[in-house]
């Protein structure tokens, strides 16, 4: 007799989507059948964006192809509209505009987060985040085209504007994607003779009073004096009140033209947890316990459902205090989606699953190239030995070999060969030169 065919659905195509399936695929004794779902075609490794945004890593080698990266599991590309825990069905809307319905034996609740904005004047028209291939490259391209902009420019006032960056958020994704872009204007400014003598300005607002304290309070000193050192404009209990018609008004009274600001002030859970009947907790996560199993505040199990990621609220037993829960980073979200590869399993076959431990390895840090901080198991390093630290980690940290291979050819092409200082920001609009020869030509839109 066939035995009956589960039906497993991962919610989310990211660290979580990319590591259960890889592990669920492994069990041979269970007959699965998954589905991912996840509106991108791929994974982004998230921690090279910075240096995707610097120049030193190409932005396709930061991605994991979905469907070439599972042997059976079937990808679903579209966004998850809604979710009936007791009937368990989810549907989803595909990106050719249909709705579908999934139904499931268990899912696995892991779209991630997205950027946590605030209702700031000009921000939606003018900001841009840095979670994203797309932003990363468009952050790039905006600070080359924008000295291209003040080299051409007559006005002094003018150029100053195109020349001033601003960053709000000190954490150490904020840190890293600032001193990153930071050097790469000065290189770009120093390859243009009609700015000779120019320098760019980088202001860096954070509501707390320190910034990166990801690495912990040395480093996180010892960072906010590189940064000032480097000439950054660090503003420390500060916030953004308004940045409509491209002046930014600081909560200290101060305000000045920009010509370009990235948001790295945290993240929430996705919203299309709006959509689901799944228990939250305060910060709106999904609430699971140590089983990585969503919960009712009974403590009772939302029976098939499971999470793991930036979306979830997981306890974390390791810590004398309590509550407490594991920081939302791709450290934990790797380890807790293999580990809900290892459970779901058991669970079919009706065994306990066992509880996510984890403590952590600490945290690496890139501020450009030989610049950096790392606190690994307590050991502090600063610029080389921190900055070679952080490479090794994310090197091996890179899901699938070919993408190993490819970042570190471009490594080490990057060493030898001259600073490419190209933009793209064409690639933004392709269509743009045919577009308007055929308005030329009388042709419609």
């Amino acid at each position: 007799m066939p035995r009956a065919r589960s039906k497993i659905l991962v919610l989310g195509g990211g660290y979580v989507g990319l590591y259960v399936t890889w592990t669920l695929e492994k069990h041979t004794e269970v007959d699965l059948d998954i589905t991912v779902v996840e509106p991108r075609a791929y994974m982004t490794y998230q921690p090279l964006l910075p240096e995707v945004a610097g120049g030193h890593v190409e932005p396709r080698n930061v991605t994991v192809d979905l469907r070439q990266a599972f042997s059976h599991a079937k990808v679903v590309r579209g966004s998850v509209t809604g979710l009936d825990s007791r009937r368990r069905v989810a549907t989803v809307q595909t990106i050719d505009g249909q709705e579908q319905r999934l139904e499931y034996d268990h899912v696995v609740i892991g779209m991630g987060a997205v950027s946590r904005v605030f209702p700031t004047p000009g921000l939606a028209e003018r900001g841009i985040g840095f979670k994203t291939i797309e932003e990363a490259v468009g952050t790039r391209n905006t600070v080359l085209e924008n000295v291209a902009r003040a080299a051409a420019a007559t006005d002094p006032a003018e150029r100053q504007k195109y020349l001033t960056f601003v960053f709000v958020g000190g954490g150490y994704t904020g840190v890293e994607a600032l001193s990153e872009l930071s050097d790469l204007s000065k290189k770009a400014i120093a390859a243009q003779p009609a700015l000779r003598g120019e320098e760019p300005r980088w202001v860096l607002i954070e509501a707390l009073d320190r910034v990166a304290p990801e690495v912990g309070p040395e480093l996180s000193t010892w960072t906010l004096g590189e940064l000032r050192n480097r000439g950054i404009d660090v503003r420390l209990k500060t916030t953004l009140k308004s940045c409509e018609d491209d002046v930014a008004v600081l909560s200290d009274g101060e305000s000045f033209p920009f010509g370009m600001i990235v948001w790295t002030a945290g993240v929430k859970p996705n919203p299309a947890l709006d959509a689901m009947d799944l228990p939250r907790g305060p910060k709106g996560h999904v609430v699971a316990n140590s089983r990585l199993q969503v919960v009712r505040e009974d403590g009772s199990w939302v029976r098939g459902a499971w999470a793991a990621g930036d979306i979830a609220q997981i306890p974390d037993t390791t810590k004398k205090q309590q509550p407490a829960f594991y920081p939302p980073n791709a450290q934990n979200a790797l380890r807790q989606a293999v580990l809900l590869g290892e459970s779901i399993p058991k669970a079919i076959r009706r065994r306990r699953p066992r509880p996510y431990v984890h403590y952590t390895l600490g945290t690496v840090a890139s501020y450009g190239i030989l610049k950096g901080a790392a606190n690994i198991h307590g050991i502090q390093l600063k610029d080389t030995w921190a900055w070679l630290a952080h490479r090794g980690y994310h090197l091996l940290a890179m899901p699938t070999t070919d993408r190993k291979i490819r970042i570190l050819a471009g490594w080490v092409a990057d060493a030898l060969g001259r600073i490419d200082l190209t933009p793209t920001d064409d690639l933004e609009d392709p269509r743009h030169d045919f577009r308007v020869e055929a308005e030329k030509a009388g042709a419609p839109r």
